[in-house]
């Protein structure tokens, strides 16, 4: 589920390497440093980028970070005021002015010139309303950041507010509001807000709709907009952060360049004092209804904010001991009586600003969902075993060891990620600190944990029930879900303290995985993958790292059989076989992910079994060995069919409930597959199981598997070789590597229209237009490629931007199986579907006009960008590792996919691109398809005409 977390939370997730997506999310700031220049920023021994920090003399704080293998520059400037400050008159403001504002500005007034200047020089631009941050973040080939940042900085000095753009961008953000409000996580979101402390303004509606973003009597939405940002948008609460392939004084000049001439209006730096969690909101159940097939419990404590001691960890501290696996603790032993398919819990102690919560949530199987009593009962006889034998220094010294070896290692970050992680992290962090905050644990203080456990009260908690069976009727204000909030009687209280007695749990034992040693690094002999094992029953290919010879590596074994694409049957088994695998070694994944050693278990291609494991290197033939064994060892039981059967048809279930363009997306991907079988087709098929044909299935995956590995990392060839003899001495199997089973692909034939109509149970609609070339080539997928980085910018800003038809308004180029493809794709929660595809082809046929007058100097400018993207060092290990993984799945052993894509970049014109376009997307004998899905606000009206 996504989460949303306050702004200090979510910096540290992005220089965590967490990935950046949305435009709307959630989240005190300590005095300027005045010497910054002198300040030296810790970095880990693993990072060969140089940092520096500045102030600019009109006060806002600078952080700059130099790296000359990159091609692409990133800059994010993060403003002090987010959705918390909305004026109680025009409740979305925040997130308003932040689509308004790029919209132009005196020097550059054109409304989409900065998005088309990113889009055709190899990047990107967005931005994002946090809680009581607001930032805006780009992307560019790193030669033209000099003057992406003079259009950039430009909104901070002179943005025109365009008023003609005024009600499209209440349309835009009352579109975005649309495509949330039917999703669980969005309304549990703001129900959080709904029900703390009603002087909070977590309390009140955050994203904005057409309804509370309009002229009022005594409020003109455009001049409100205008005074909160000249009340807030000024350089001394404002922080910017700078990646670049630029050397420390070039970004230092850029920015007094650029950024010096903010105003600063001396604004003091507005902060939440008001708290969200008061004794008023203490003591209640929350129960909501909700709209996909979700079953949960939670337990939240309120807590106070503490990131002043992050030095300490005392919240690090107390999340190791309750989310262990380990055996007798809480999470394992809740999953072993049947009661919960997952238990996990996070800290956000600035849900509400000065405050926030512990919460601890539970994935209720239906056993789960009798026993609710029992399971709020055993979360708090946890908590009390932790209060009374929790607090010893051994855990800590574990923690401090494990981020200290992992700070030694620490990958580089992707510069968007980074830039944007550095401006957010500024408000709340000292400069020297801001790459190796996460891993400090200075030391271990018990007074510091013994302050947060103390707030762990069972008196003060607050339970959410999340189920369709709950008693709820009141709406979620402007959301689609519904709820009921009651205080928790003393009987409630009384009875979960009397079952606290059946519960008798352990504390973990120290991680017997981690080490702090580190492997040789092995002598990097294979840049491309190598087969070094070809016999019956497995085969394995290894690779070494160019730019990254670390002990770090990536394992991954596919049990390959070649029976499980016969019908909807196997479809199903694999992803029982798979659920119950992977609950199974749920303790082993634990206890290896806390000393950074990643394990996970899924259905790969051809509904095979994939096991993967990645970090340091020592353990990884211990843990596949152990790994193999739990998998042969698979324990299907009554009580572990029926869970996985129940996760298998939840999720096919919600599958329905996903954002419409999301379903969309996956109808393209299965009609491709030359196996398909429809959602109908397979829940029939789920239907008529039973646990022995899961016991069947695993023993007949077993019979006579193809084990293919493919290794990439600090492994020597003998270290995979021995892996690869000891896998198959444990599963042998008789087929040679030829005969692997492997994913096959279809595309419309020319002339030919593959289509879809169908209804979902949400209220927007969508189209998704493809287009296919007949036969496999190179040169029409990088004309493609090019042809997209123009044609996505024109076709996102005429029918979002200007006509507001939809919030998602997306083309990409779209090959499937090296047979050239391209895709248009939209939204809409005002227009039927005839009119979103007459509006798409409209603008499809018009295109052709702009595309023959676009100068040749562009096309050339954006391919060369997409040139120097392909070509750019990947940032760590990881996006190392991953080069050619697909190319190993699909067996195309040649491993010179990129290499062909270069050469055919290269070649790249503006006559091709007119020629493919006339081609293809105009030409009515291309292979096409033409897929619709149908919301409940347009049930009445007809699908586009098939034709």
């Amino acid at each position: 589920m996504l989460k949303r977390y306050s702004a200090y939370a979510f910096s540290l997730l992005l220089l965590g390497g967490i990935s950046l997506v949305g435009c709307e999310s959630t989240s005190s700031s300590k005095p300027a440093v005045q010497n910054l220049e002198q300040v030296t920023i810790t970095t880990s021994p693993n990072d060969d980028r140089q940092y520096a920090a500045m102030l600019l003399p009109n006060g806002l704080q600078v952080v700059l970070v130099s790296d000359p293998s990159l091609e692409n520059s990133a800059a994010s400037l993060a403003v002090g005021v987010g959705s918390a400050h909305n004026p109680e008159d025009q409740l979305g403001l925040a997130h308003y002015l932040e689509h308004m504002l790029f919209l132009g500005t005196e020097k550059y007034p054109e409304p989409d010139g900065f998005m088309k200047y990113t889009q055709a020089n190899g990047g990107m631009t967005n931005a994002f309303t946090a809680y009581d941050k607001t930032n805006y973040l780009f992307q560019i080939n790193a030669g033209k950041f000099d003057e992406a940042l003079d259009r950039f900085s430009d909104y901070f000095k002179k943005p025109t507010f365009d008023p003609d753009f005024s009600d499209k961008e209440r349309n835009a953000v009352n579109n975005e509001w649309s495509l949330q409000k039917a999703q669980d996580n969005w309304n549990l979101y703001a129900l959080q807000g709904y029900t703390a402390n009603p002087a909070n303004p977590s309390s009140k509606f955050t994203i904005g709709n057409l309804e509370t973003l309009q002229d009022k009597p005594g409020s003109v939405l455009n001049d409100e907009m205008k005074k909160f940002y000249d009340a807030y948008y000024s350089a001394n609460i404002m922080k910017l952060a700078l990646v670049g392939k630029q050397s420390l004084p070039e970004l230092k000049a850029l920015a007094e360049k650029h950024f010096a001439a903010i105003p600063n209006n001396n604004v003091v730096l507005p902060e939440v004092t008001v708290p969200g969690l008061t004794k008023a909101e203490m003591g209640k159940s929350i129960h909501y209804k909700p709209i996909k097939e979700l079953k949960a419990l939670y337990v939240d404590f309120p807590v106070k904010s503490n990131k002043a001691e992050w030095r300490l960890k005392p919240n690090e501290f107390i999340h190791s001991l309750l989310t262990s696996e380990e055996p007798g603790t809480l999470g394992e032993q809740l999953r072993a009586q049947g009661l919960v398919k997952s238990l996990t819990a996070y800290f956000d102690t600035e849900a509400f600003g000065s405050d926030g919560f512990l919460r601890i949530q539970s994935d209720l199987t239906d056993a789960g969902l009798q026993k609710q009593d029992e399971i709020i009962a055993a979360i708090f006889a946890y908590v009390d075993l932790i209060k009374r034998k929790g607090l010893d220094q051994n855990y800590y010294r574990e923690l401090q060891a494990m981020r200290t070896k992992d700070f030694a290692n620490a990958p580089k970050a992707d510069p968007l990620q980074q830039a944007v992680g550095l401006a957010m992290a500024q408000f709340d962090l000292p400069v020297e600190s801001l790459m190796n905050s996460q891993y400090v644990y200075d030391r271990y203080d018990a007074k510091a944990i013994k302050s947060v456990l103390a707030q762990l009260e069972e008196k003060r908690a607050r339970i959410w029930y999340v189920n369709p069976d709950v008693q709820a009727d009141t709406p979620v204000p402007f959301f689609d879900g519904t709820y009921a909030v009651r205080d928790i009687t003393h009987a409630e209280f009384n009875r979960w303290s009397s079952l606290k007695a059946n519960y008798k749990f352990n504390l973990p034992p120290l991680n017997d995985l981690f080490s702090d040693q580190q492997a040789p690094i092995v002598e990097n002999l294979y840049l491309k993958p190598q087969q070094v094992v070809s016999q019956a029953g497995v085969e394995a290919f290894l690779a070494h790292p160019e730019f990254y010879r670390e002990d770090k590596g990536k394992l991954a074994l596919q049990i390959n059989i070649d029976f499980a694409l016969k019908s909807p049957k196997e479809a199903v088994l694999a992803q029982m076989v798979n659920d119950i695998f992977a609950k199974q070694t749920m303790t082993l994944m634990d206890r290896a992910g806390r000393a950074s050693l990643g394990i996970n278990t899924s259905v790969m291609d051809v509904n095979s079994q994939g096991i993967y494991i990645s970090g340091y290197t020592s353990k990884h033939p211990q843990l596949l060995q152990q790994m193999l064994k739990e998998f042969i060892a698979l324990d299907i039981s009554d009580k572990h069919f029926r869970e996985a059967m129940d996760s298998f048809q939840q999720n096919m279930a919600n599958k329905k409930k996903n954002h419409v363009f999301r379903q969309l997306f996956g109808h393209a991907q299965r009609l491709t597959h030359k196996t398909q079988w429809s959602d109908e087709e397979v829940l029939a098929a789920a239907e008529k199981l039973g646990k022995a044909d899961v016991i069947a299935y695993h023993q007949a995956i077993q019979a006579d598997p193809l084990l293919r590995l493919y290794a990439v990392g600090n492994y020597t060839e003998a270290q995979v070789r021995t892996m690869a003899q000891e896998a198959v001495a444990l599963l042998p199997g008789k087929r040679l590597p030829e005969t692997r089973a492997i994913n096959h692909y279809v595309t419309p034939a020319a002339g030919q229209l593959l289509s879809l109509s169908d209804d979902v149970e949400l209220a927007d609609s969508a189209v998704l237009q493809a287009w296919f070339g007949n036969k496999k080539s190179d040169d029409e997928q990088a004309q493609l490629a090019v042809l997209n980085s123009l044609f996505s910018n024109a076709f996102f800003m005429q029918l979002r931007t200007n006509e507001q038809l939809g919030y998602v308004v997306t083309s990409f180029n779209y090959p499937v199986d090296d047979v050239p493809g391209f895709v248009m794709l939209v939204q809409s929660s005002n227009t039927d579907l005839p009119g979103v595809k007459a509006r798409m082809d409209k603008f499809r046929k018009d295109y052709l006009a702009i595309l023959k007058a676009t100068d040749e100097k562009e096309i050339e400018s954006a391919k060369q960008a997409m040139i120097a993207n392909v070509l750019e060092k990947p940032t760590d290990f990881y996006s190392e590792a991953d080069r050619y993984s697909g190319e190993f799945w699909h067996a195309k052993y040649k491993f010179d996919g990129r290499d062909r894509y270069l050469a055919s970049l290269q070649k790249v014109t503006k006559v091709d691109l007119v020629k493919i376009y006339e081609r293809l997307l105009l030409n009515d004998k291309s292979g096409k398809a033409l897929l619709q899905l149908r919301g409940t606000n347009f049930k009445d009206k007809p699908f586009a005409p098939v034709k």
